[in-house]
């Protein structure tokens, strides 16, 4: 069973989605605001992620099977980010799905040997004070939740995702609203109806959350039908 992390007791329920090298911590923040406007929140630890075991023949089924156990089987708001966001869309069909910096197109296809490389060394370079050099804009809060995440991220989970997945079309197949950094490198800027948050980069909301939780809370009260994503715009 997947370690999950709760805010709120609403009548709505919210699962939060994190992307590779994060956890549950990465929502501190936007967990408590979407608790206050009326939701139970639940955010998971992907397997080999946080507080969650290892799963060490990872594949995107898996993962979305261990999600679907994790969380309450009606969900009106999804939100996933960056690769959580196709293991969410295989696991989940909540009334309103939010995706933030989503990959689309083919993934790409890289022998396990090269993965191990490039998250062995994005590991090892995401300590606090490498992240307060990169990242002087966001808060301390969400260096530390980076920080935290990366010494307890599992390689061989990643890995074997990534090999697993490697060629898939990660566009997503489940309409919503799609929230991207400014200059994305996985969401073109001509995506439909897609919300670019300026100045943000891929982890959107960290030093971006009024922008972003604006963003979110505006497809959220919108009466039209939730297969209908809001106007695109830069924020």
């Amino acid at each position: 069973m997947l370690n999950v992390r709760e805010w709120g007791t609403g009548p709505k329920t919210a699962v939060l989605v994190h992307g590779i090298l994060s956890d549950s911590g990465c929502w501190w923040r936007v967990g408590p605001d979407l608790a206050s406007r009326g939701y139970r929140v639940v955010a998971v630890d992907l397997p080999g992620h946080g507080r969650s075991a290892p799963m060490p023949d990872a594949t995107v089924e898996r993962m979305a099977q261990e999600l679907r156990l994790a969380v309450p089987a009606e969900v009106d708001l999804a939100v996933a980010h960056s690769m959580g966001s196709f293991i969410a869309g295989a696991a989940l069909a909540p009334s309103r799905f939010v995706y933030v910096d989503a990959p689309t197109g083919a993934g790409h296809r890289m022998p396990a040997e090269a993965w191990w490389g490039t998250y062995e060394k994005a590991k090892s370079r995401r300590t606090l004070e490498a992240l307060t050099d990169k990242h002087p804009g966001w808060d301390v809060f969400d260096r530390e939740a980076e920080a935290e995440a990366a010494k307890l991220f599992d390689v061989e989970t990643a890995v074997a995702l990534l090999v697993a997945s490697g060629g898939r079309d990660y566009t997503p197949t489940r309409p919503g609203l799609v929230i991207r950094a400014e200059g994305s490198r996985f969401v073109p800027e001509e995506t439909p109806g897609a919300v670019t948050i300026r100045g943000a980069d891929h982890h959107v909301w960290y030093g971006h959350h009024d922008e972003f939780m604006a963003a979110v809370c505006e497809f959220e009260e919108q009466k039209n039908s939730p297969a209908n994503p809001v106007d695109g715009g830069e924020q």
